[in-house]
Parts: structure tokens; C-alpha cells; sequence
């Protein structure tokens, strides 16, 4: 069935809000290791549960005025704003898969970079804090690309499991080399998961592309930011936001790149 990119724009929008919610419950939850499916949402000073009503994404806060419902204690606005931004990237997903409002929408890549664009969320906010990586996002990214390969126009079951292999397994293997040779941690496991996860979704060529522009953006950001604010350069940093950013990107343009230095 033909669906107009305009109607995935709307959609994926008012879905990227709802993701957004979820996602303030992620990132409230698992670095405290709490249950992120019980209790349900509540307030966190009087522990009084949020109605439905009240727990409608961006409407439910302003609805509010900000404040709890029972104890009237502020609630954070980087709840509504977390909403808000999720609900931005679900539009860029849909738009970026196809900006012709009136044309039939490409379903399995709008579908793809939603994931690209709103796991960047839960990565951002938990690896650059905590140097954590949520199980939802990196085994749920392995699953959601390979589920996804087997609907036309995906890359395809094979070769989202050779992507998986290769990306999850390459990974983990330079992981275990570099912790000999330099007698530390290497990449953390969170990492190689969250690889794999983008290998299944894009297939390995294109996933090798997003771990390079990845590595390209850390050494970019992470070592003058080491220099100037004069911090250990040996000690553990959070690669998760860097490899997350490329992901879309390489999905989008990485043929491109490829074309562009082989060619």
C-alpha cells in the first residue's frame, strides 16, 4: 500500500514523542538499575503515580504548568524538552527518507532512521554521564535491524547477519587486541553491541563508514576538550554519542562517501 511521505512525517513525529517519553524513563531509570517497566511513571518526590493524562508527551508538562499534580513540586523541564526533541527527530527521519510530501513514502528507510536518529537520545544522555549503553538500544538495535530485514527494501536477512557478525565480531576483536597490547580496557562492550546493532540494520559496508566518521568526530571533540580542560588522557571516554552520530549519517551519504574515494 502507497502511503504519502506527508502522512510518515505526522506520524513518525507524534511516535518520536511518545519514544521520547519512554526515553526520560530510560534515562531516569537504568543507571540507578530500577525497572523500567514497574512501578509505572510517578512523581520522584511523593511517588504518586501520573495519570494518563497527565503523562501526555510535551501537553502533559505545559497542562501542569510544571509541577507535580499532588505534591506541586517543579518537574523537570528536560522532560517535555527530551519529548520535543524526540518528536523533531521522528519528522527528520520521515522527511529525510523522502521530502516530497505527495510521494509514496520509502517505509523501510523512514523506519530505519528513525531508529538512527531517536536511540541518539538515550546514548547521548546515559554514555556521556554514566559510559553506559542501554541493553534496549544495542541488543534492541540487533534485533530491530534484522527483524527489519526481512521486509522488501531492506538490505536483507543474509546480509544484515553478515553485519552483524562482522561489525559485532571485528569490534569486540580489536576490543580484546588493544586491551593486551595497551594493558587496559579497551572498547566497551556497550559499543561493540551498539556496532553490531548498526551493522544489522545497514550492512557492514556502510556500518564500517559510521564507525570511522565516529572515531573522526571523537578525536575531533574529545582530545582538545582533554587538552584544555586538562584532564587524564588515558582515562575511559564515551565513544556511544560519536558512533551514534555517524550512524545516520553513513546511512544516508555513505555510498556516496564510498563512491567519492574509490572512484
Amino acid at each position: 500500500m502507497d502511503v504519502p511521505a506527508v502522512f510518515l512525517w505526522v506520524l513518525f513525529a507524534v511516535w518520536g514523542a511518545c519514544f521520547g517519553s519512554f526515553f526520560n524513563v530510560l534515562i531516569y531509570r537504568m543507571p540507578r538499575e530500577m525497572s523500567i517497566i514497574t512501578p509505572a511513571s510517578h512523581c520522584p518526590g511523593c511517588k504518586h503515580k501520573i495519570s494518563f493524562w497527565h503523562n501526555i508527551p510535551v501537553l502533559g508538562w505545559l497542562f501542569l504548568g510544571g509541577r507535580c499534580a499532588n505534591c506541586k513540586e517543579p518537574i523537570s523541564i528536560s522532560y517535555p524538552l527530551v519529548e520535543a526533541l524526540a518528536a523533531l527527530l521522528g519528522f527528520a527521519a520521515a522527511f529525510l527518507a523522502e521530502p516530497s510530501p505527495w510521494q509514496s513514502a520509502n517505509l523501510v528507510k523512514s523506519i530505519s532512521l528513525f531508529w538512527l536518529f531517536l536511540t541518539l537520545i538515550p546514548i547521548f544522555a546515559i554514555d556521556f554521564k554514566y559510559l553506559l549503553l542501554p541493553d534496549t538500544v544495542t541488543v534492541g538495535g540487533i534485533l530491530f535491524g534484522f527483524a527489519l530485514s526481512f521486509f522488501e527494501g531492506s538490505i536483507g536477512w543474509l546480509s544484515s547477519l553478515i553485519g552483524i557478525g562482522v561489525c559485532g565480531g571485528g569490534l569486540f576483536l580489536f576490543s580484546v587486541i588493544c586491551s593486551k597490547i595497551l594493558k587496559k580496557e579497551g572498547m566497551g562492550f556497550g559499543d561493540v553491541k551498539l556496532f553490531a546493532g548498526f551493522g544489522a540494520i545497514m550492512g557492514s559496508e556502510l556500518a564500517c563508514i559510521s564507525l570511522i566518521i565516529g572515531a573522526l568526530l571523537a578525536l575531533i571533540v574529545i582530545v582538545p576538550y582533554r587538552l584544555l580542560a586538562k584532564k587524564d588522557m588515558k582515562s575511559p571516554l564515551p565513544f556511544g554519542p560519536f558512533l551514534g552520530l555517524g550512524a545516520p549519517v553513513s546511512y544516508l551519504f555513505g555510498k556516496d562517501i564510498i563512491w567519492f574515494f574509490v572512484v
